[in-house]
């Protein structure tokens, strides 16, 4: 999200070159996710959020850090683009006459932490790693903090390696293989490659959202979307109270913060706003009403969503789109995961 477009682009992308450091970077299914991975319960409790969209939330057994790997059911919709999405001038995936059908889904509630991170592949990229002039806040735990530095490429081996590691069914297949071991070393450039990855959205394993997914996860869900005035950012119509959701410029002191300390969204997701920018499916592209679901088919940029803990209000906003190529390893950049629950 540093840009919908032109000039703002390119003026926030070469910014993120010069000052990020590190190198380059910022549909539905029908196989029931499993519930007996071993990192979760078999039982499902319901969400603390009233909206109905929440549907149900997995509860699986706290991490040694203690931040749980607990996912929201996020009920589908079909939702049709309308000018009531825009904030300001800027629209996000929902154009004016873009009709798009949104299946089930499960969405992490937070974004994926350092602790979370190392634990699938062995290190620990992050800038923001606890060492001298990086430390955590007073209060917070270090390895909660989200996991950054991290390309788009590296988050597909995180997803195929952690479905593996729990039990899963990959969602991503390389050149017809879905080990990331047999996937050979994570480009630092951009690759032929692993640019024709293909996503099984059938598959019950982790993977990165669809630009829809995650606007609509960001917006409610279902009620979200439905109501005649949209929230401009996650849970809150107010940039005034964006503070009590999101840690940006304003409130963040220039360093990323732990997941989960501010203020959840209706469906009960953190971060959604601020922190670092999350990972998307999708190329970037222009969204066209024919545009679909899972985003235009190809492109050279990668899209990134919801600002981070560098960015102004405005950057933070439900409909600001970034774009980085796919290689691209910063300090502003994380993600975090979905599963298909059909």
């Amino acid at each position: 999200m540093k840009k919908p477009f032109g000039v703002l682009f390119l003026l926030i992308a070469a910014f993120l070159l010069i000052s990020c450091g590190g190198g380059g970077g910022g549909g539905g299914g029908a196989t029931a996710p499993s519930t007996t991975s071993t990192n979760e319960t078999t039982t499902t409790t319901s969400t603390s959020s009233s909206n109905s969209s929440s549907g149900t939330t997995t509860t699986p057994t706290p991490n040694p850090t203690g931040v749980p790997w607990t996912f929201v059911r996020v009920t589908g919709t079909t939702v049709t683009g309308d000018d009531k999405f825009k904030v300001g001038s800027y629209t996000g995936c929902f154009v004016a006459g873009r009709t798009v059908t949104i299946a089930d889904f499960y969405i992490l509630d937070h974004e994926v932490t350092q602790a979370e991170y190392q634990a699938v592949m062995g290190s620990n990229p992050s800038y923001f790693n606890g060492s001298s002039g990086r430390e955590a806040s007073d209060g917070e735990t270090q390895v909660n903090r989200p996991v950054e530095q991290v390309s788009w490429y590296d988050a597909l081996v995180y997803c195929n390696k952690k479905s593996m590691a729990d039990g899963l069914t990959p969602c991503y297949t390389i050149s017809g293989k879905t080990n990331p071991a047999e996937w050979g070393v994570v480009p630092t450039s951009s690759d032929a490659t692993w640019n024709t990855v293909i996503c099984n959205f059938n598959a019950n394993g982790y993977r990165l959202p669809t630009e829809v997914e995650w606007e609509y996860a960001l917006l409610g869900g279902a009620e979200g979307v439905q109501v005649a005035n949209p929230t401009d950012y996650a849970g809150t119509n107010d940039s005034g109270s964006l503070g009590s959701y999101a840690w940006y410029d304003s409130n963040s002191d220039g360093k990323t913060h732990e997941v989960r300390k501010k203020t959840a969204n209706s469906l009960g997701l953190y971060d959604m706003n601020g922190n670092v920018w999350e990972w998307c499916w999708d190329w970037h592209g222009d969204v066209r009403v024919s545009t679909p679901a899972t985003g235009t088919p190809s492109g050279s940029k990668r899209l990134d969503r919801g600002g981070s803990y560098y960015n102004k209000t405005e950057l933070c906003s439900a409909t600001i789109r970034g774009s980085i190529i796919p290689e691209f390893r910063n300090k502003l950049n994380g993600f975090r995961v979905v599963r298909t629950a059909n």
